[in-house]
């Protein structure tokens, strides 16, 4: 057994993983505690290498109680709010039933009139954060940040495969 906890405790990749939760726990205040599972997300875009599947930006959302993250590829040059639109309805909608809420950045792709359409139709309300502002969208980015720390130390030091 000590060999096993040897190994492990010399491993570049379980390190890196290790430290990558080491981080602090966000603070999430009590705004958070009024709300039930499934009723309030967080969503954002982030920007990886592409891969062999031409698959550039992940649209990330966050189940904003618990933390939970689902992710969807998008095509690169692809960042739309019909792709928005996908991401949420096969990660979110299917899977844990329509939110309340949804909470994101200002960008073009998360305001713009389809968005909007499509958000009334479900009755969907859409809170935009203060721009420039990480706070505002606290656990998103927090979660984009582990998520990206963890595929590098997955891939190496580099996000490749």
């Amino acid at each position: 057994m000590d060999s096993i906890s040897q190994v492990m405790h010399n491993c570049e990749t379980c390190t890196a993983i290790k430290q990558a939760k080491r981080v602090k726990p966000l603070w999430y205040g009590g705004q958070w505690l009024k709300y039930r599972y499934g009723e309030a997300w967080q969503i954002d875009y982030i920007t990886l290498p592409q891969t062999r599947q031409r698959k550039r930006y992940v649209l990330t959302m966050v189940e904003a109680t618990t933390g939970w993250l689902e992710t969807y590829p998008v095509p690169h040059a692809c960042l739309s709010a019909q792709n928005t639109i996908l991401g949420l309805e096969k990660q979110v909608l299917w899977r844990h039933d329509t939110p309340e809420r949804i909470e994101s950045d200002n960008g073009t792709y998360f305001n713009n009139s389809l968005i909007n359409s499509w958000a009334r139709e479900h009755s969907i309300e859409w809170i935009y954060h203060i721009p420039y502002h990480a706070p505002a969208a606290g656990k998103v980015e927090r979660c984009n940040g582990l998520l990206k720390t963890a595929l590098k130390a997955l891939g190496g030091g580099t996000f490749k495969n």
